[in-house]
Parts: structure tokens; sequence; C-alpha cells
């Protein structure tokens, strides 16, 4: 079963993997059409009609409408818009295509008459991103081809009207007798069988790669765009809690990732000891403390309060507190507080050193990114080069944890238990400090975007070491502070960016 998110995710992977849309539309509509002939069992004289619209869907349509004409069958496309409103660039290809061909006849778009007398309609108006009513034209296109007594109708990918997420339909849908759908079910076409009827998978050639490795696509379809009336704090605020007296720059790393991964407002919680060092880093951190030169129990209630005051989506704990034995307890007295609160939680560095497997259970929203020795520590269970048996493992700990665990390792697994992932992007030269100081403040600060701690923590890890690589492929030194600089540059254009570092 696949979201329509999902599927959006795979398509642009796919393309990241140097597979271009296009032939994925190909398979779609060639899939349509063997479909079309194995159930007309060769009828070559029965009338088709390929209802498109201006999306990818319809380009999906087109493509089908070829391959049956191609084969003999009389074939006919009614368009929902003029071709100058074709908005998907292969769609446009596919309908440039057909224009040259005298065996597909194109009508004038809308044009009711042209459904009635057909024997196979073919539904290509709406893809699976499109929600809510159908308007005008799709819906009065909807409502003839509904009233048409053809013996054959299919609705490609899903019937349009028909949310595929949630099944539902709001005022009318397209009734097929089949739906075509591509590569996985999507969870809604089960759920209203009176507009999908039977429903069949097709495969359409998308690689295992693009789903078993974070990519592009995971950047692009689940990171929301800024709204336009977006104000202060609407993107998120987040919490970090770290540093000490020796370790500060650890701190900054940490409170400035959240910020180029889109949040509003970073507050770092520091030592008073190092308050001033660290407010001098960016004047966009906000800097609290607390007394002392390291995190104490003492300072817990104070810390408290700042959460309470500040509300924040997440909480980081870890990047340079050190491991005092009173700053591990501290550690765990917040870890219990905050996930009391439900509130999402990173743990690193330090603070892995108050967790273990087999004591702790969380509350599925907490994320833990520790190294290979770090996860050693945590779960006695040793990280060997065989990738199958350590994700095995990573997945195991995840699982009885109750956690998500990012293991940082030269390929990231990212696991919550029920779903894993990984990721290739990463280079040697980030084996230095601070890059895992920012992997942290990119998964806080990611939290409260895609509200989801498992997909925050998978797409941190692709951004952090897509910035590392992009660095080493532009001759330019692979550093904490140099990742920071890129960030935002390879986060709005991860797929370009992508592109031109691994093609």
């Amino acid at each position: 079963m696949i979201t329509t998110t999902d599927m959006k995710v795979l398509e642009t992977n796919s393309v990241a993997l140097g597979i271009p849309l296009n032939n994925l539309m190909e398979a779609a509509g060639k899939s349509i059409a063997d479909f079309v002939d194995s159930q007309l069992k060769g009828k070559r004289g029965l009338r088709i009609v390929v209802m498109v619209g201006k999306g990818g869907n319809g380009g999906d349509g087109l493509v089908a409408a070829r391959y049956l004409s191609s084969i003999g069958y009389m074939v006919e496309v009614l368009p929902a818009y003029p071709s100058s409103e074709v908005e998907h660039p292969d769609a446009l290809f596919n309908l440039k295509i057909l224009k040259k061909l005298d065996s597909v006849k194109i009508h004038e778009p809308g044009r009711l008459d042209v459904l009635e007398n057909k024997d196979v309609i073919i539904d290509a108006l709406l893809g699976t991103g499109v929600r809510g009513v159908l308007r005008s034209p799709l819906k009065e296109l909807v409502d003839k081809a509904n009233e048409v007594e053809a013996i054959l109708k299919i609705a490609a990918d899903t019937p349009s009207g028909l949310n595929p997420d949630t099944g539902e339909v709001h005022g009318t849908a397209f009734k097929a007798h089949y739906t075509v759908t591509f590569h996985d079910l999507k969870p809604g076409l089960l759920k209203n069988r009176e507009y999908t009827g039977e429903i069949i998978v097709a495969n359409i050639g998308i690689p295992s790669e693009a789903e078993k490795y974070v990519g592009p696509g995971d950047v692009i379809h689940r990171v929301p765009p800024r709204p336009r009336d977006a104000h202060k704090g609407s993107s998120g605020r987040v919490l970090v809690i770290a540093g000490s007296k020796r370790y500060v720059g650890a701190a900054y790393l940490a409170a400035q990732a959240p910020l180029l991964a889109g949040v509003d407002l970073s507050f770092l919680v520091v030592p008073e000891a190092i308050r001033g060092i660290a407010a001098g880093f960016s004047p966009d951190v906000i800097t609290l403390s607390y007394p002392g030169d390291y995190l104490s129990v003492d300072a817990v209630s104070l810390i408290t309060k700042y959460v309470e005051e500040l509300k924040p989506h997440a909480i980081a704990i870890g990047p340079g507190l050190g491991s005092e034995s009173e700053t591990l307890e501290a550690v765990k007295k917040l870890t219990g507080y905050i996930v009391e609160r439900k509130i999402p939680l990173v743990l690193d560095a330090d603070a892995l050193k108050t967790v273990k497997l087999g004591v702790d259970r969380f509350n599925g929203m907490v994320v833990l990114t520790p190294h290979r020795g770090e996860f050693r520590n945590i779960t006695n269970y040793t990280i060997t080069e065989n990738l199958g048996e350590a994700l095995q493992l990573v997945e195991t700990a995840a699982k009885n944890l109750n956690a998500v665990v990012l293991l940082k390792a030269p390929v990231d697994i990212i696991s919550n238990g029920e779903k894993t992932r990984l990721n290739k992007t990463g280079n040697p030269y980030m084996a230095v400090g601070g890059t895992g100081d920012v992997l942290t403040g990119l998964v806080t600060g990611l939290i409260p975007q895609v509200k989801n701690v498992f997909h925050a923590a998978c797409i941190a890890a692709y951004l952090n070491g897509l910035a590392g690589d992009y660095l080493l492929k532009t001759n330019r030194q692979v550093s904490a502070s140099n990742i920071l600089k890129v960030l935002p540059l390879v986060k709005s254009k991860p797929l370009e960016i992508h592109r031109r570092v691994y093609d």
C-alpha cells in the first residue's frame, strides 16, 4: 500500500536514479493499453475514447491511445482543455506525437457528444495528486461518461473525483469497471469499489532503490513550502539543550542547523559560563542559560520552565554537553519530562549515554542518532560491514526502544522498527568534528515541518550527506561550518544538486 505522497517521492527518486519521467509515463500508458486489449480479446472494430486532462495522468492516457491505435483499435482522444493549457511537459510531448498520427482522432476540448456510442471509455483526466470537488469541464465529462452504457470503462491510476488516499468522493467521480493503478495499491481505492471496480496493479518500472534509499523526492514532496501567509513560529520553534565550558561549537552548530532547515525560531540553552560565547556565534539563534559550567540536576527545573514558556515543537539534547555523572542524570530527568509531554525529542552525542536497550522504551517520538560505537554501547549489538545484518540489528533496536534510530555509518540506516530506509549520501571527509551536530539540528528542525519523526530523520541524513558531497564535488573543504553554508542551496534544489553531484 502506498500513499500519493509516497508515489511522488518514488517518481522523483527514480528521476534522480537516471530514469526520465517520460519512461514511467510510457510504461503506465502501455500497461493501460495492454489491459484494455486483454479485456477486448482482439475485437479491433470497437470504438475507444480516452478522456485526458492537462497533467501527468492525461499523458498516461495519451500513451495508451497511441498503443491501442498501433494494434488496430479505433481510438479517439477527448481533451478536457486546450493544448495550450497542458501543464506536464511529458504529457505535452506525447500530445505532439499524437497530433502527427492519422490513426488517432483528437477532438476539440470538452465535447460531450464524443462520448456517445463508444464501446470503451478510458478516464485519464486527473491523477492521484488532485483533491476536492470536480469542477468544469471535468465534472461535465465525468457525468456524461457515467451516463454512457459502454462495455468497458477504465480508470487510469484512480477514478477522477475519488481521493486515492481516503476513498472519499465529493459530489461525483468516474465509475469504472476496472482501475489500472500504478506500482502499488493506494489505500483509498479499496474503500470505494463502487467507483474503482476491480483493481489492477501495473508495474511501471520504478526500481526498488527509489524506495530503499532516501533521495531528493523525499525533500521535495515531504517538506512543505513556506505558506504565503506564514508568520513567525508557523514553521516551527525548536529548543536545543547543548554545550558545556569545554564544548561550545557543538551547541552553535546544532542550534543554527534548524534555522537552515526552515524553522522560524531556534532557542539554544547553554550553561551561563558560555552564554556570551554561544550568543556571539549568531544573532539568529536565541540563547538562554542556566547557572554553572555544565548541565546539572539543579538546572532541570529552569529548563523545564523554558520548555513550558516557549512551547517548542521539537527538542534536541546532547551535542557538547559532556559526560559528567550529574549531566547524565539531568539528561535522564529531562528526557522523561519531554517524553511525558509528547514533545518530539532528538538525543545525540553525550545524551545517548543515558539510553539502554532493555531498560528504556520511548513513545515513538524520539530520534536517536548514534554512530556505530554509540549504538554498541546502547544495545550491545556490534555493527559489521554486512549491511543486511546491520539493518536487522537497527530495526530490532528501534522496535524494542520504540524510537527512531538513525545509525550514522558509510551507509546510514534509519528505522522506526516498522519502516527502514538507507542513505548513501556523505563521504569519509565528513568524519570531522561538528557534522554530527549539524545532523542533530537538521533532524530537530525538520520535525515541525515534516510532522513525522521518521521522515524527518531520513531527510536530515540525506541533506547532511548531500551537502558534504556537494562541497567535495566543488573542491571546497568538507567541514561542519561549510555544510551550514551550502545547506540552503542543497535543500532548495535537491534534485538539481543530486544530479550535479552524482551523475
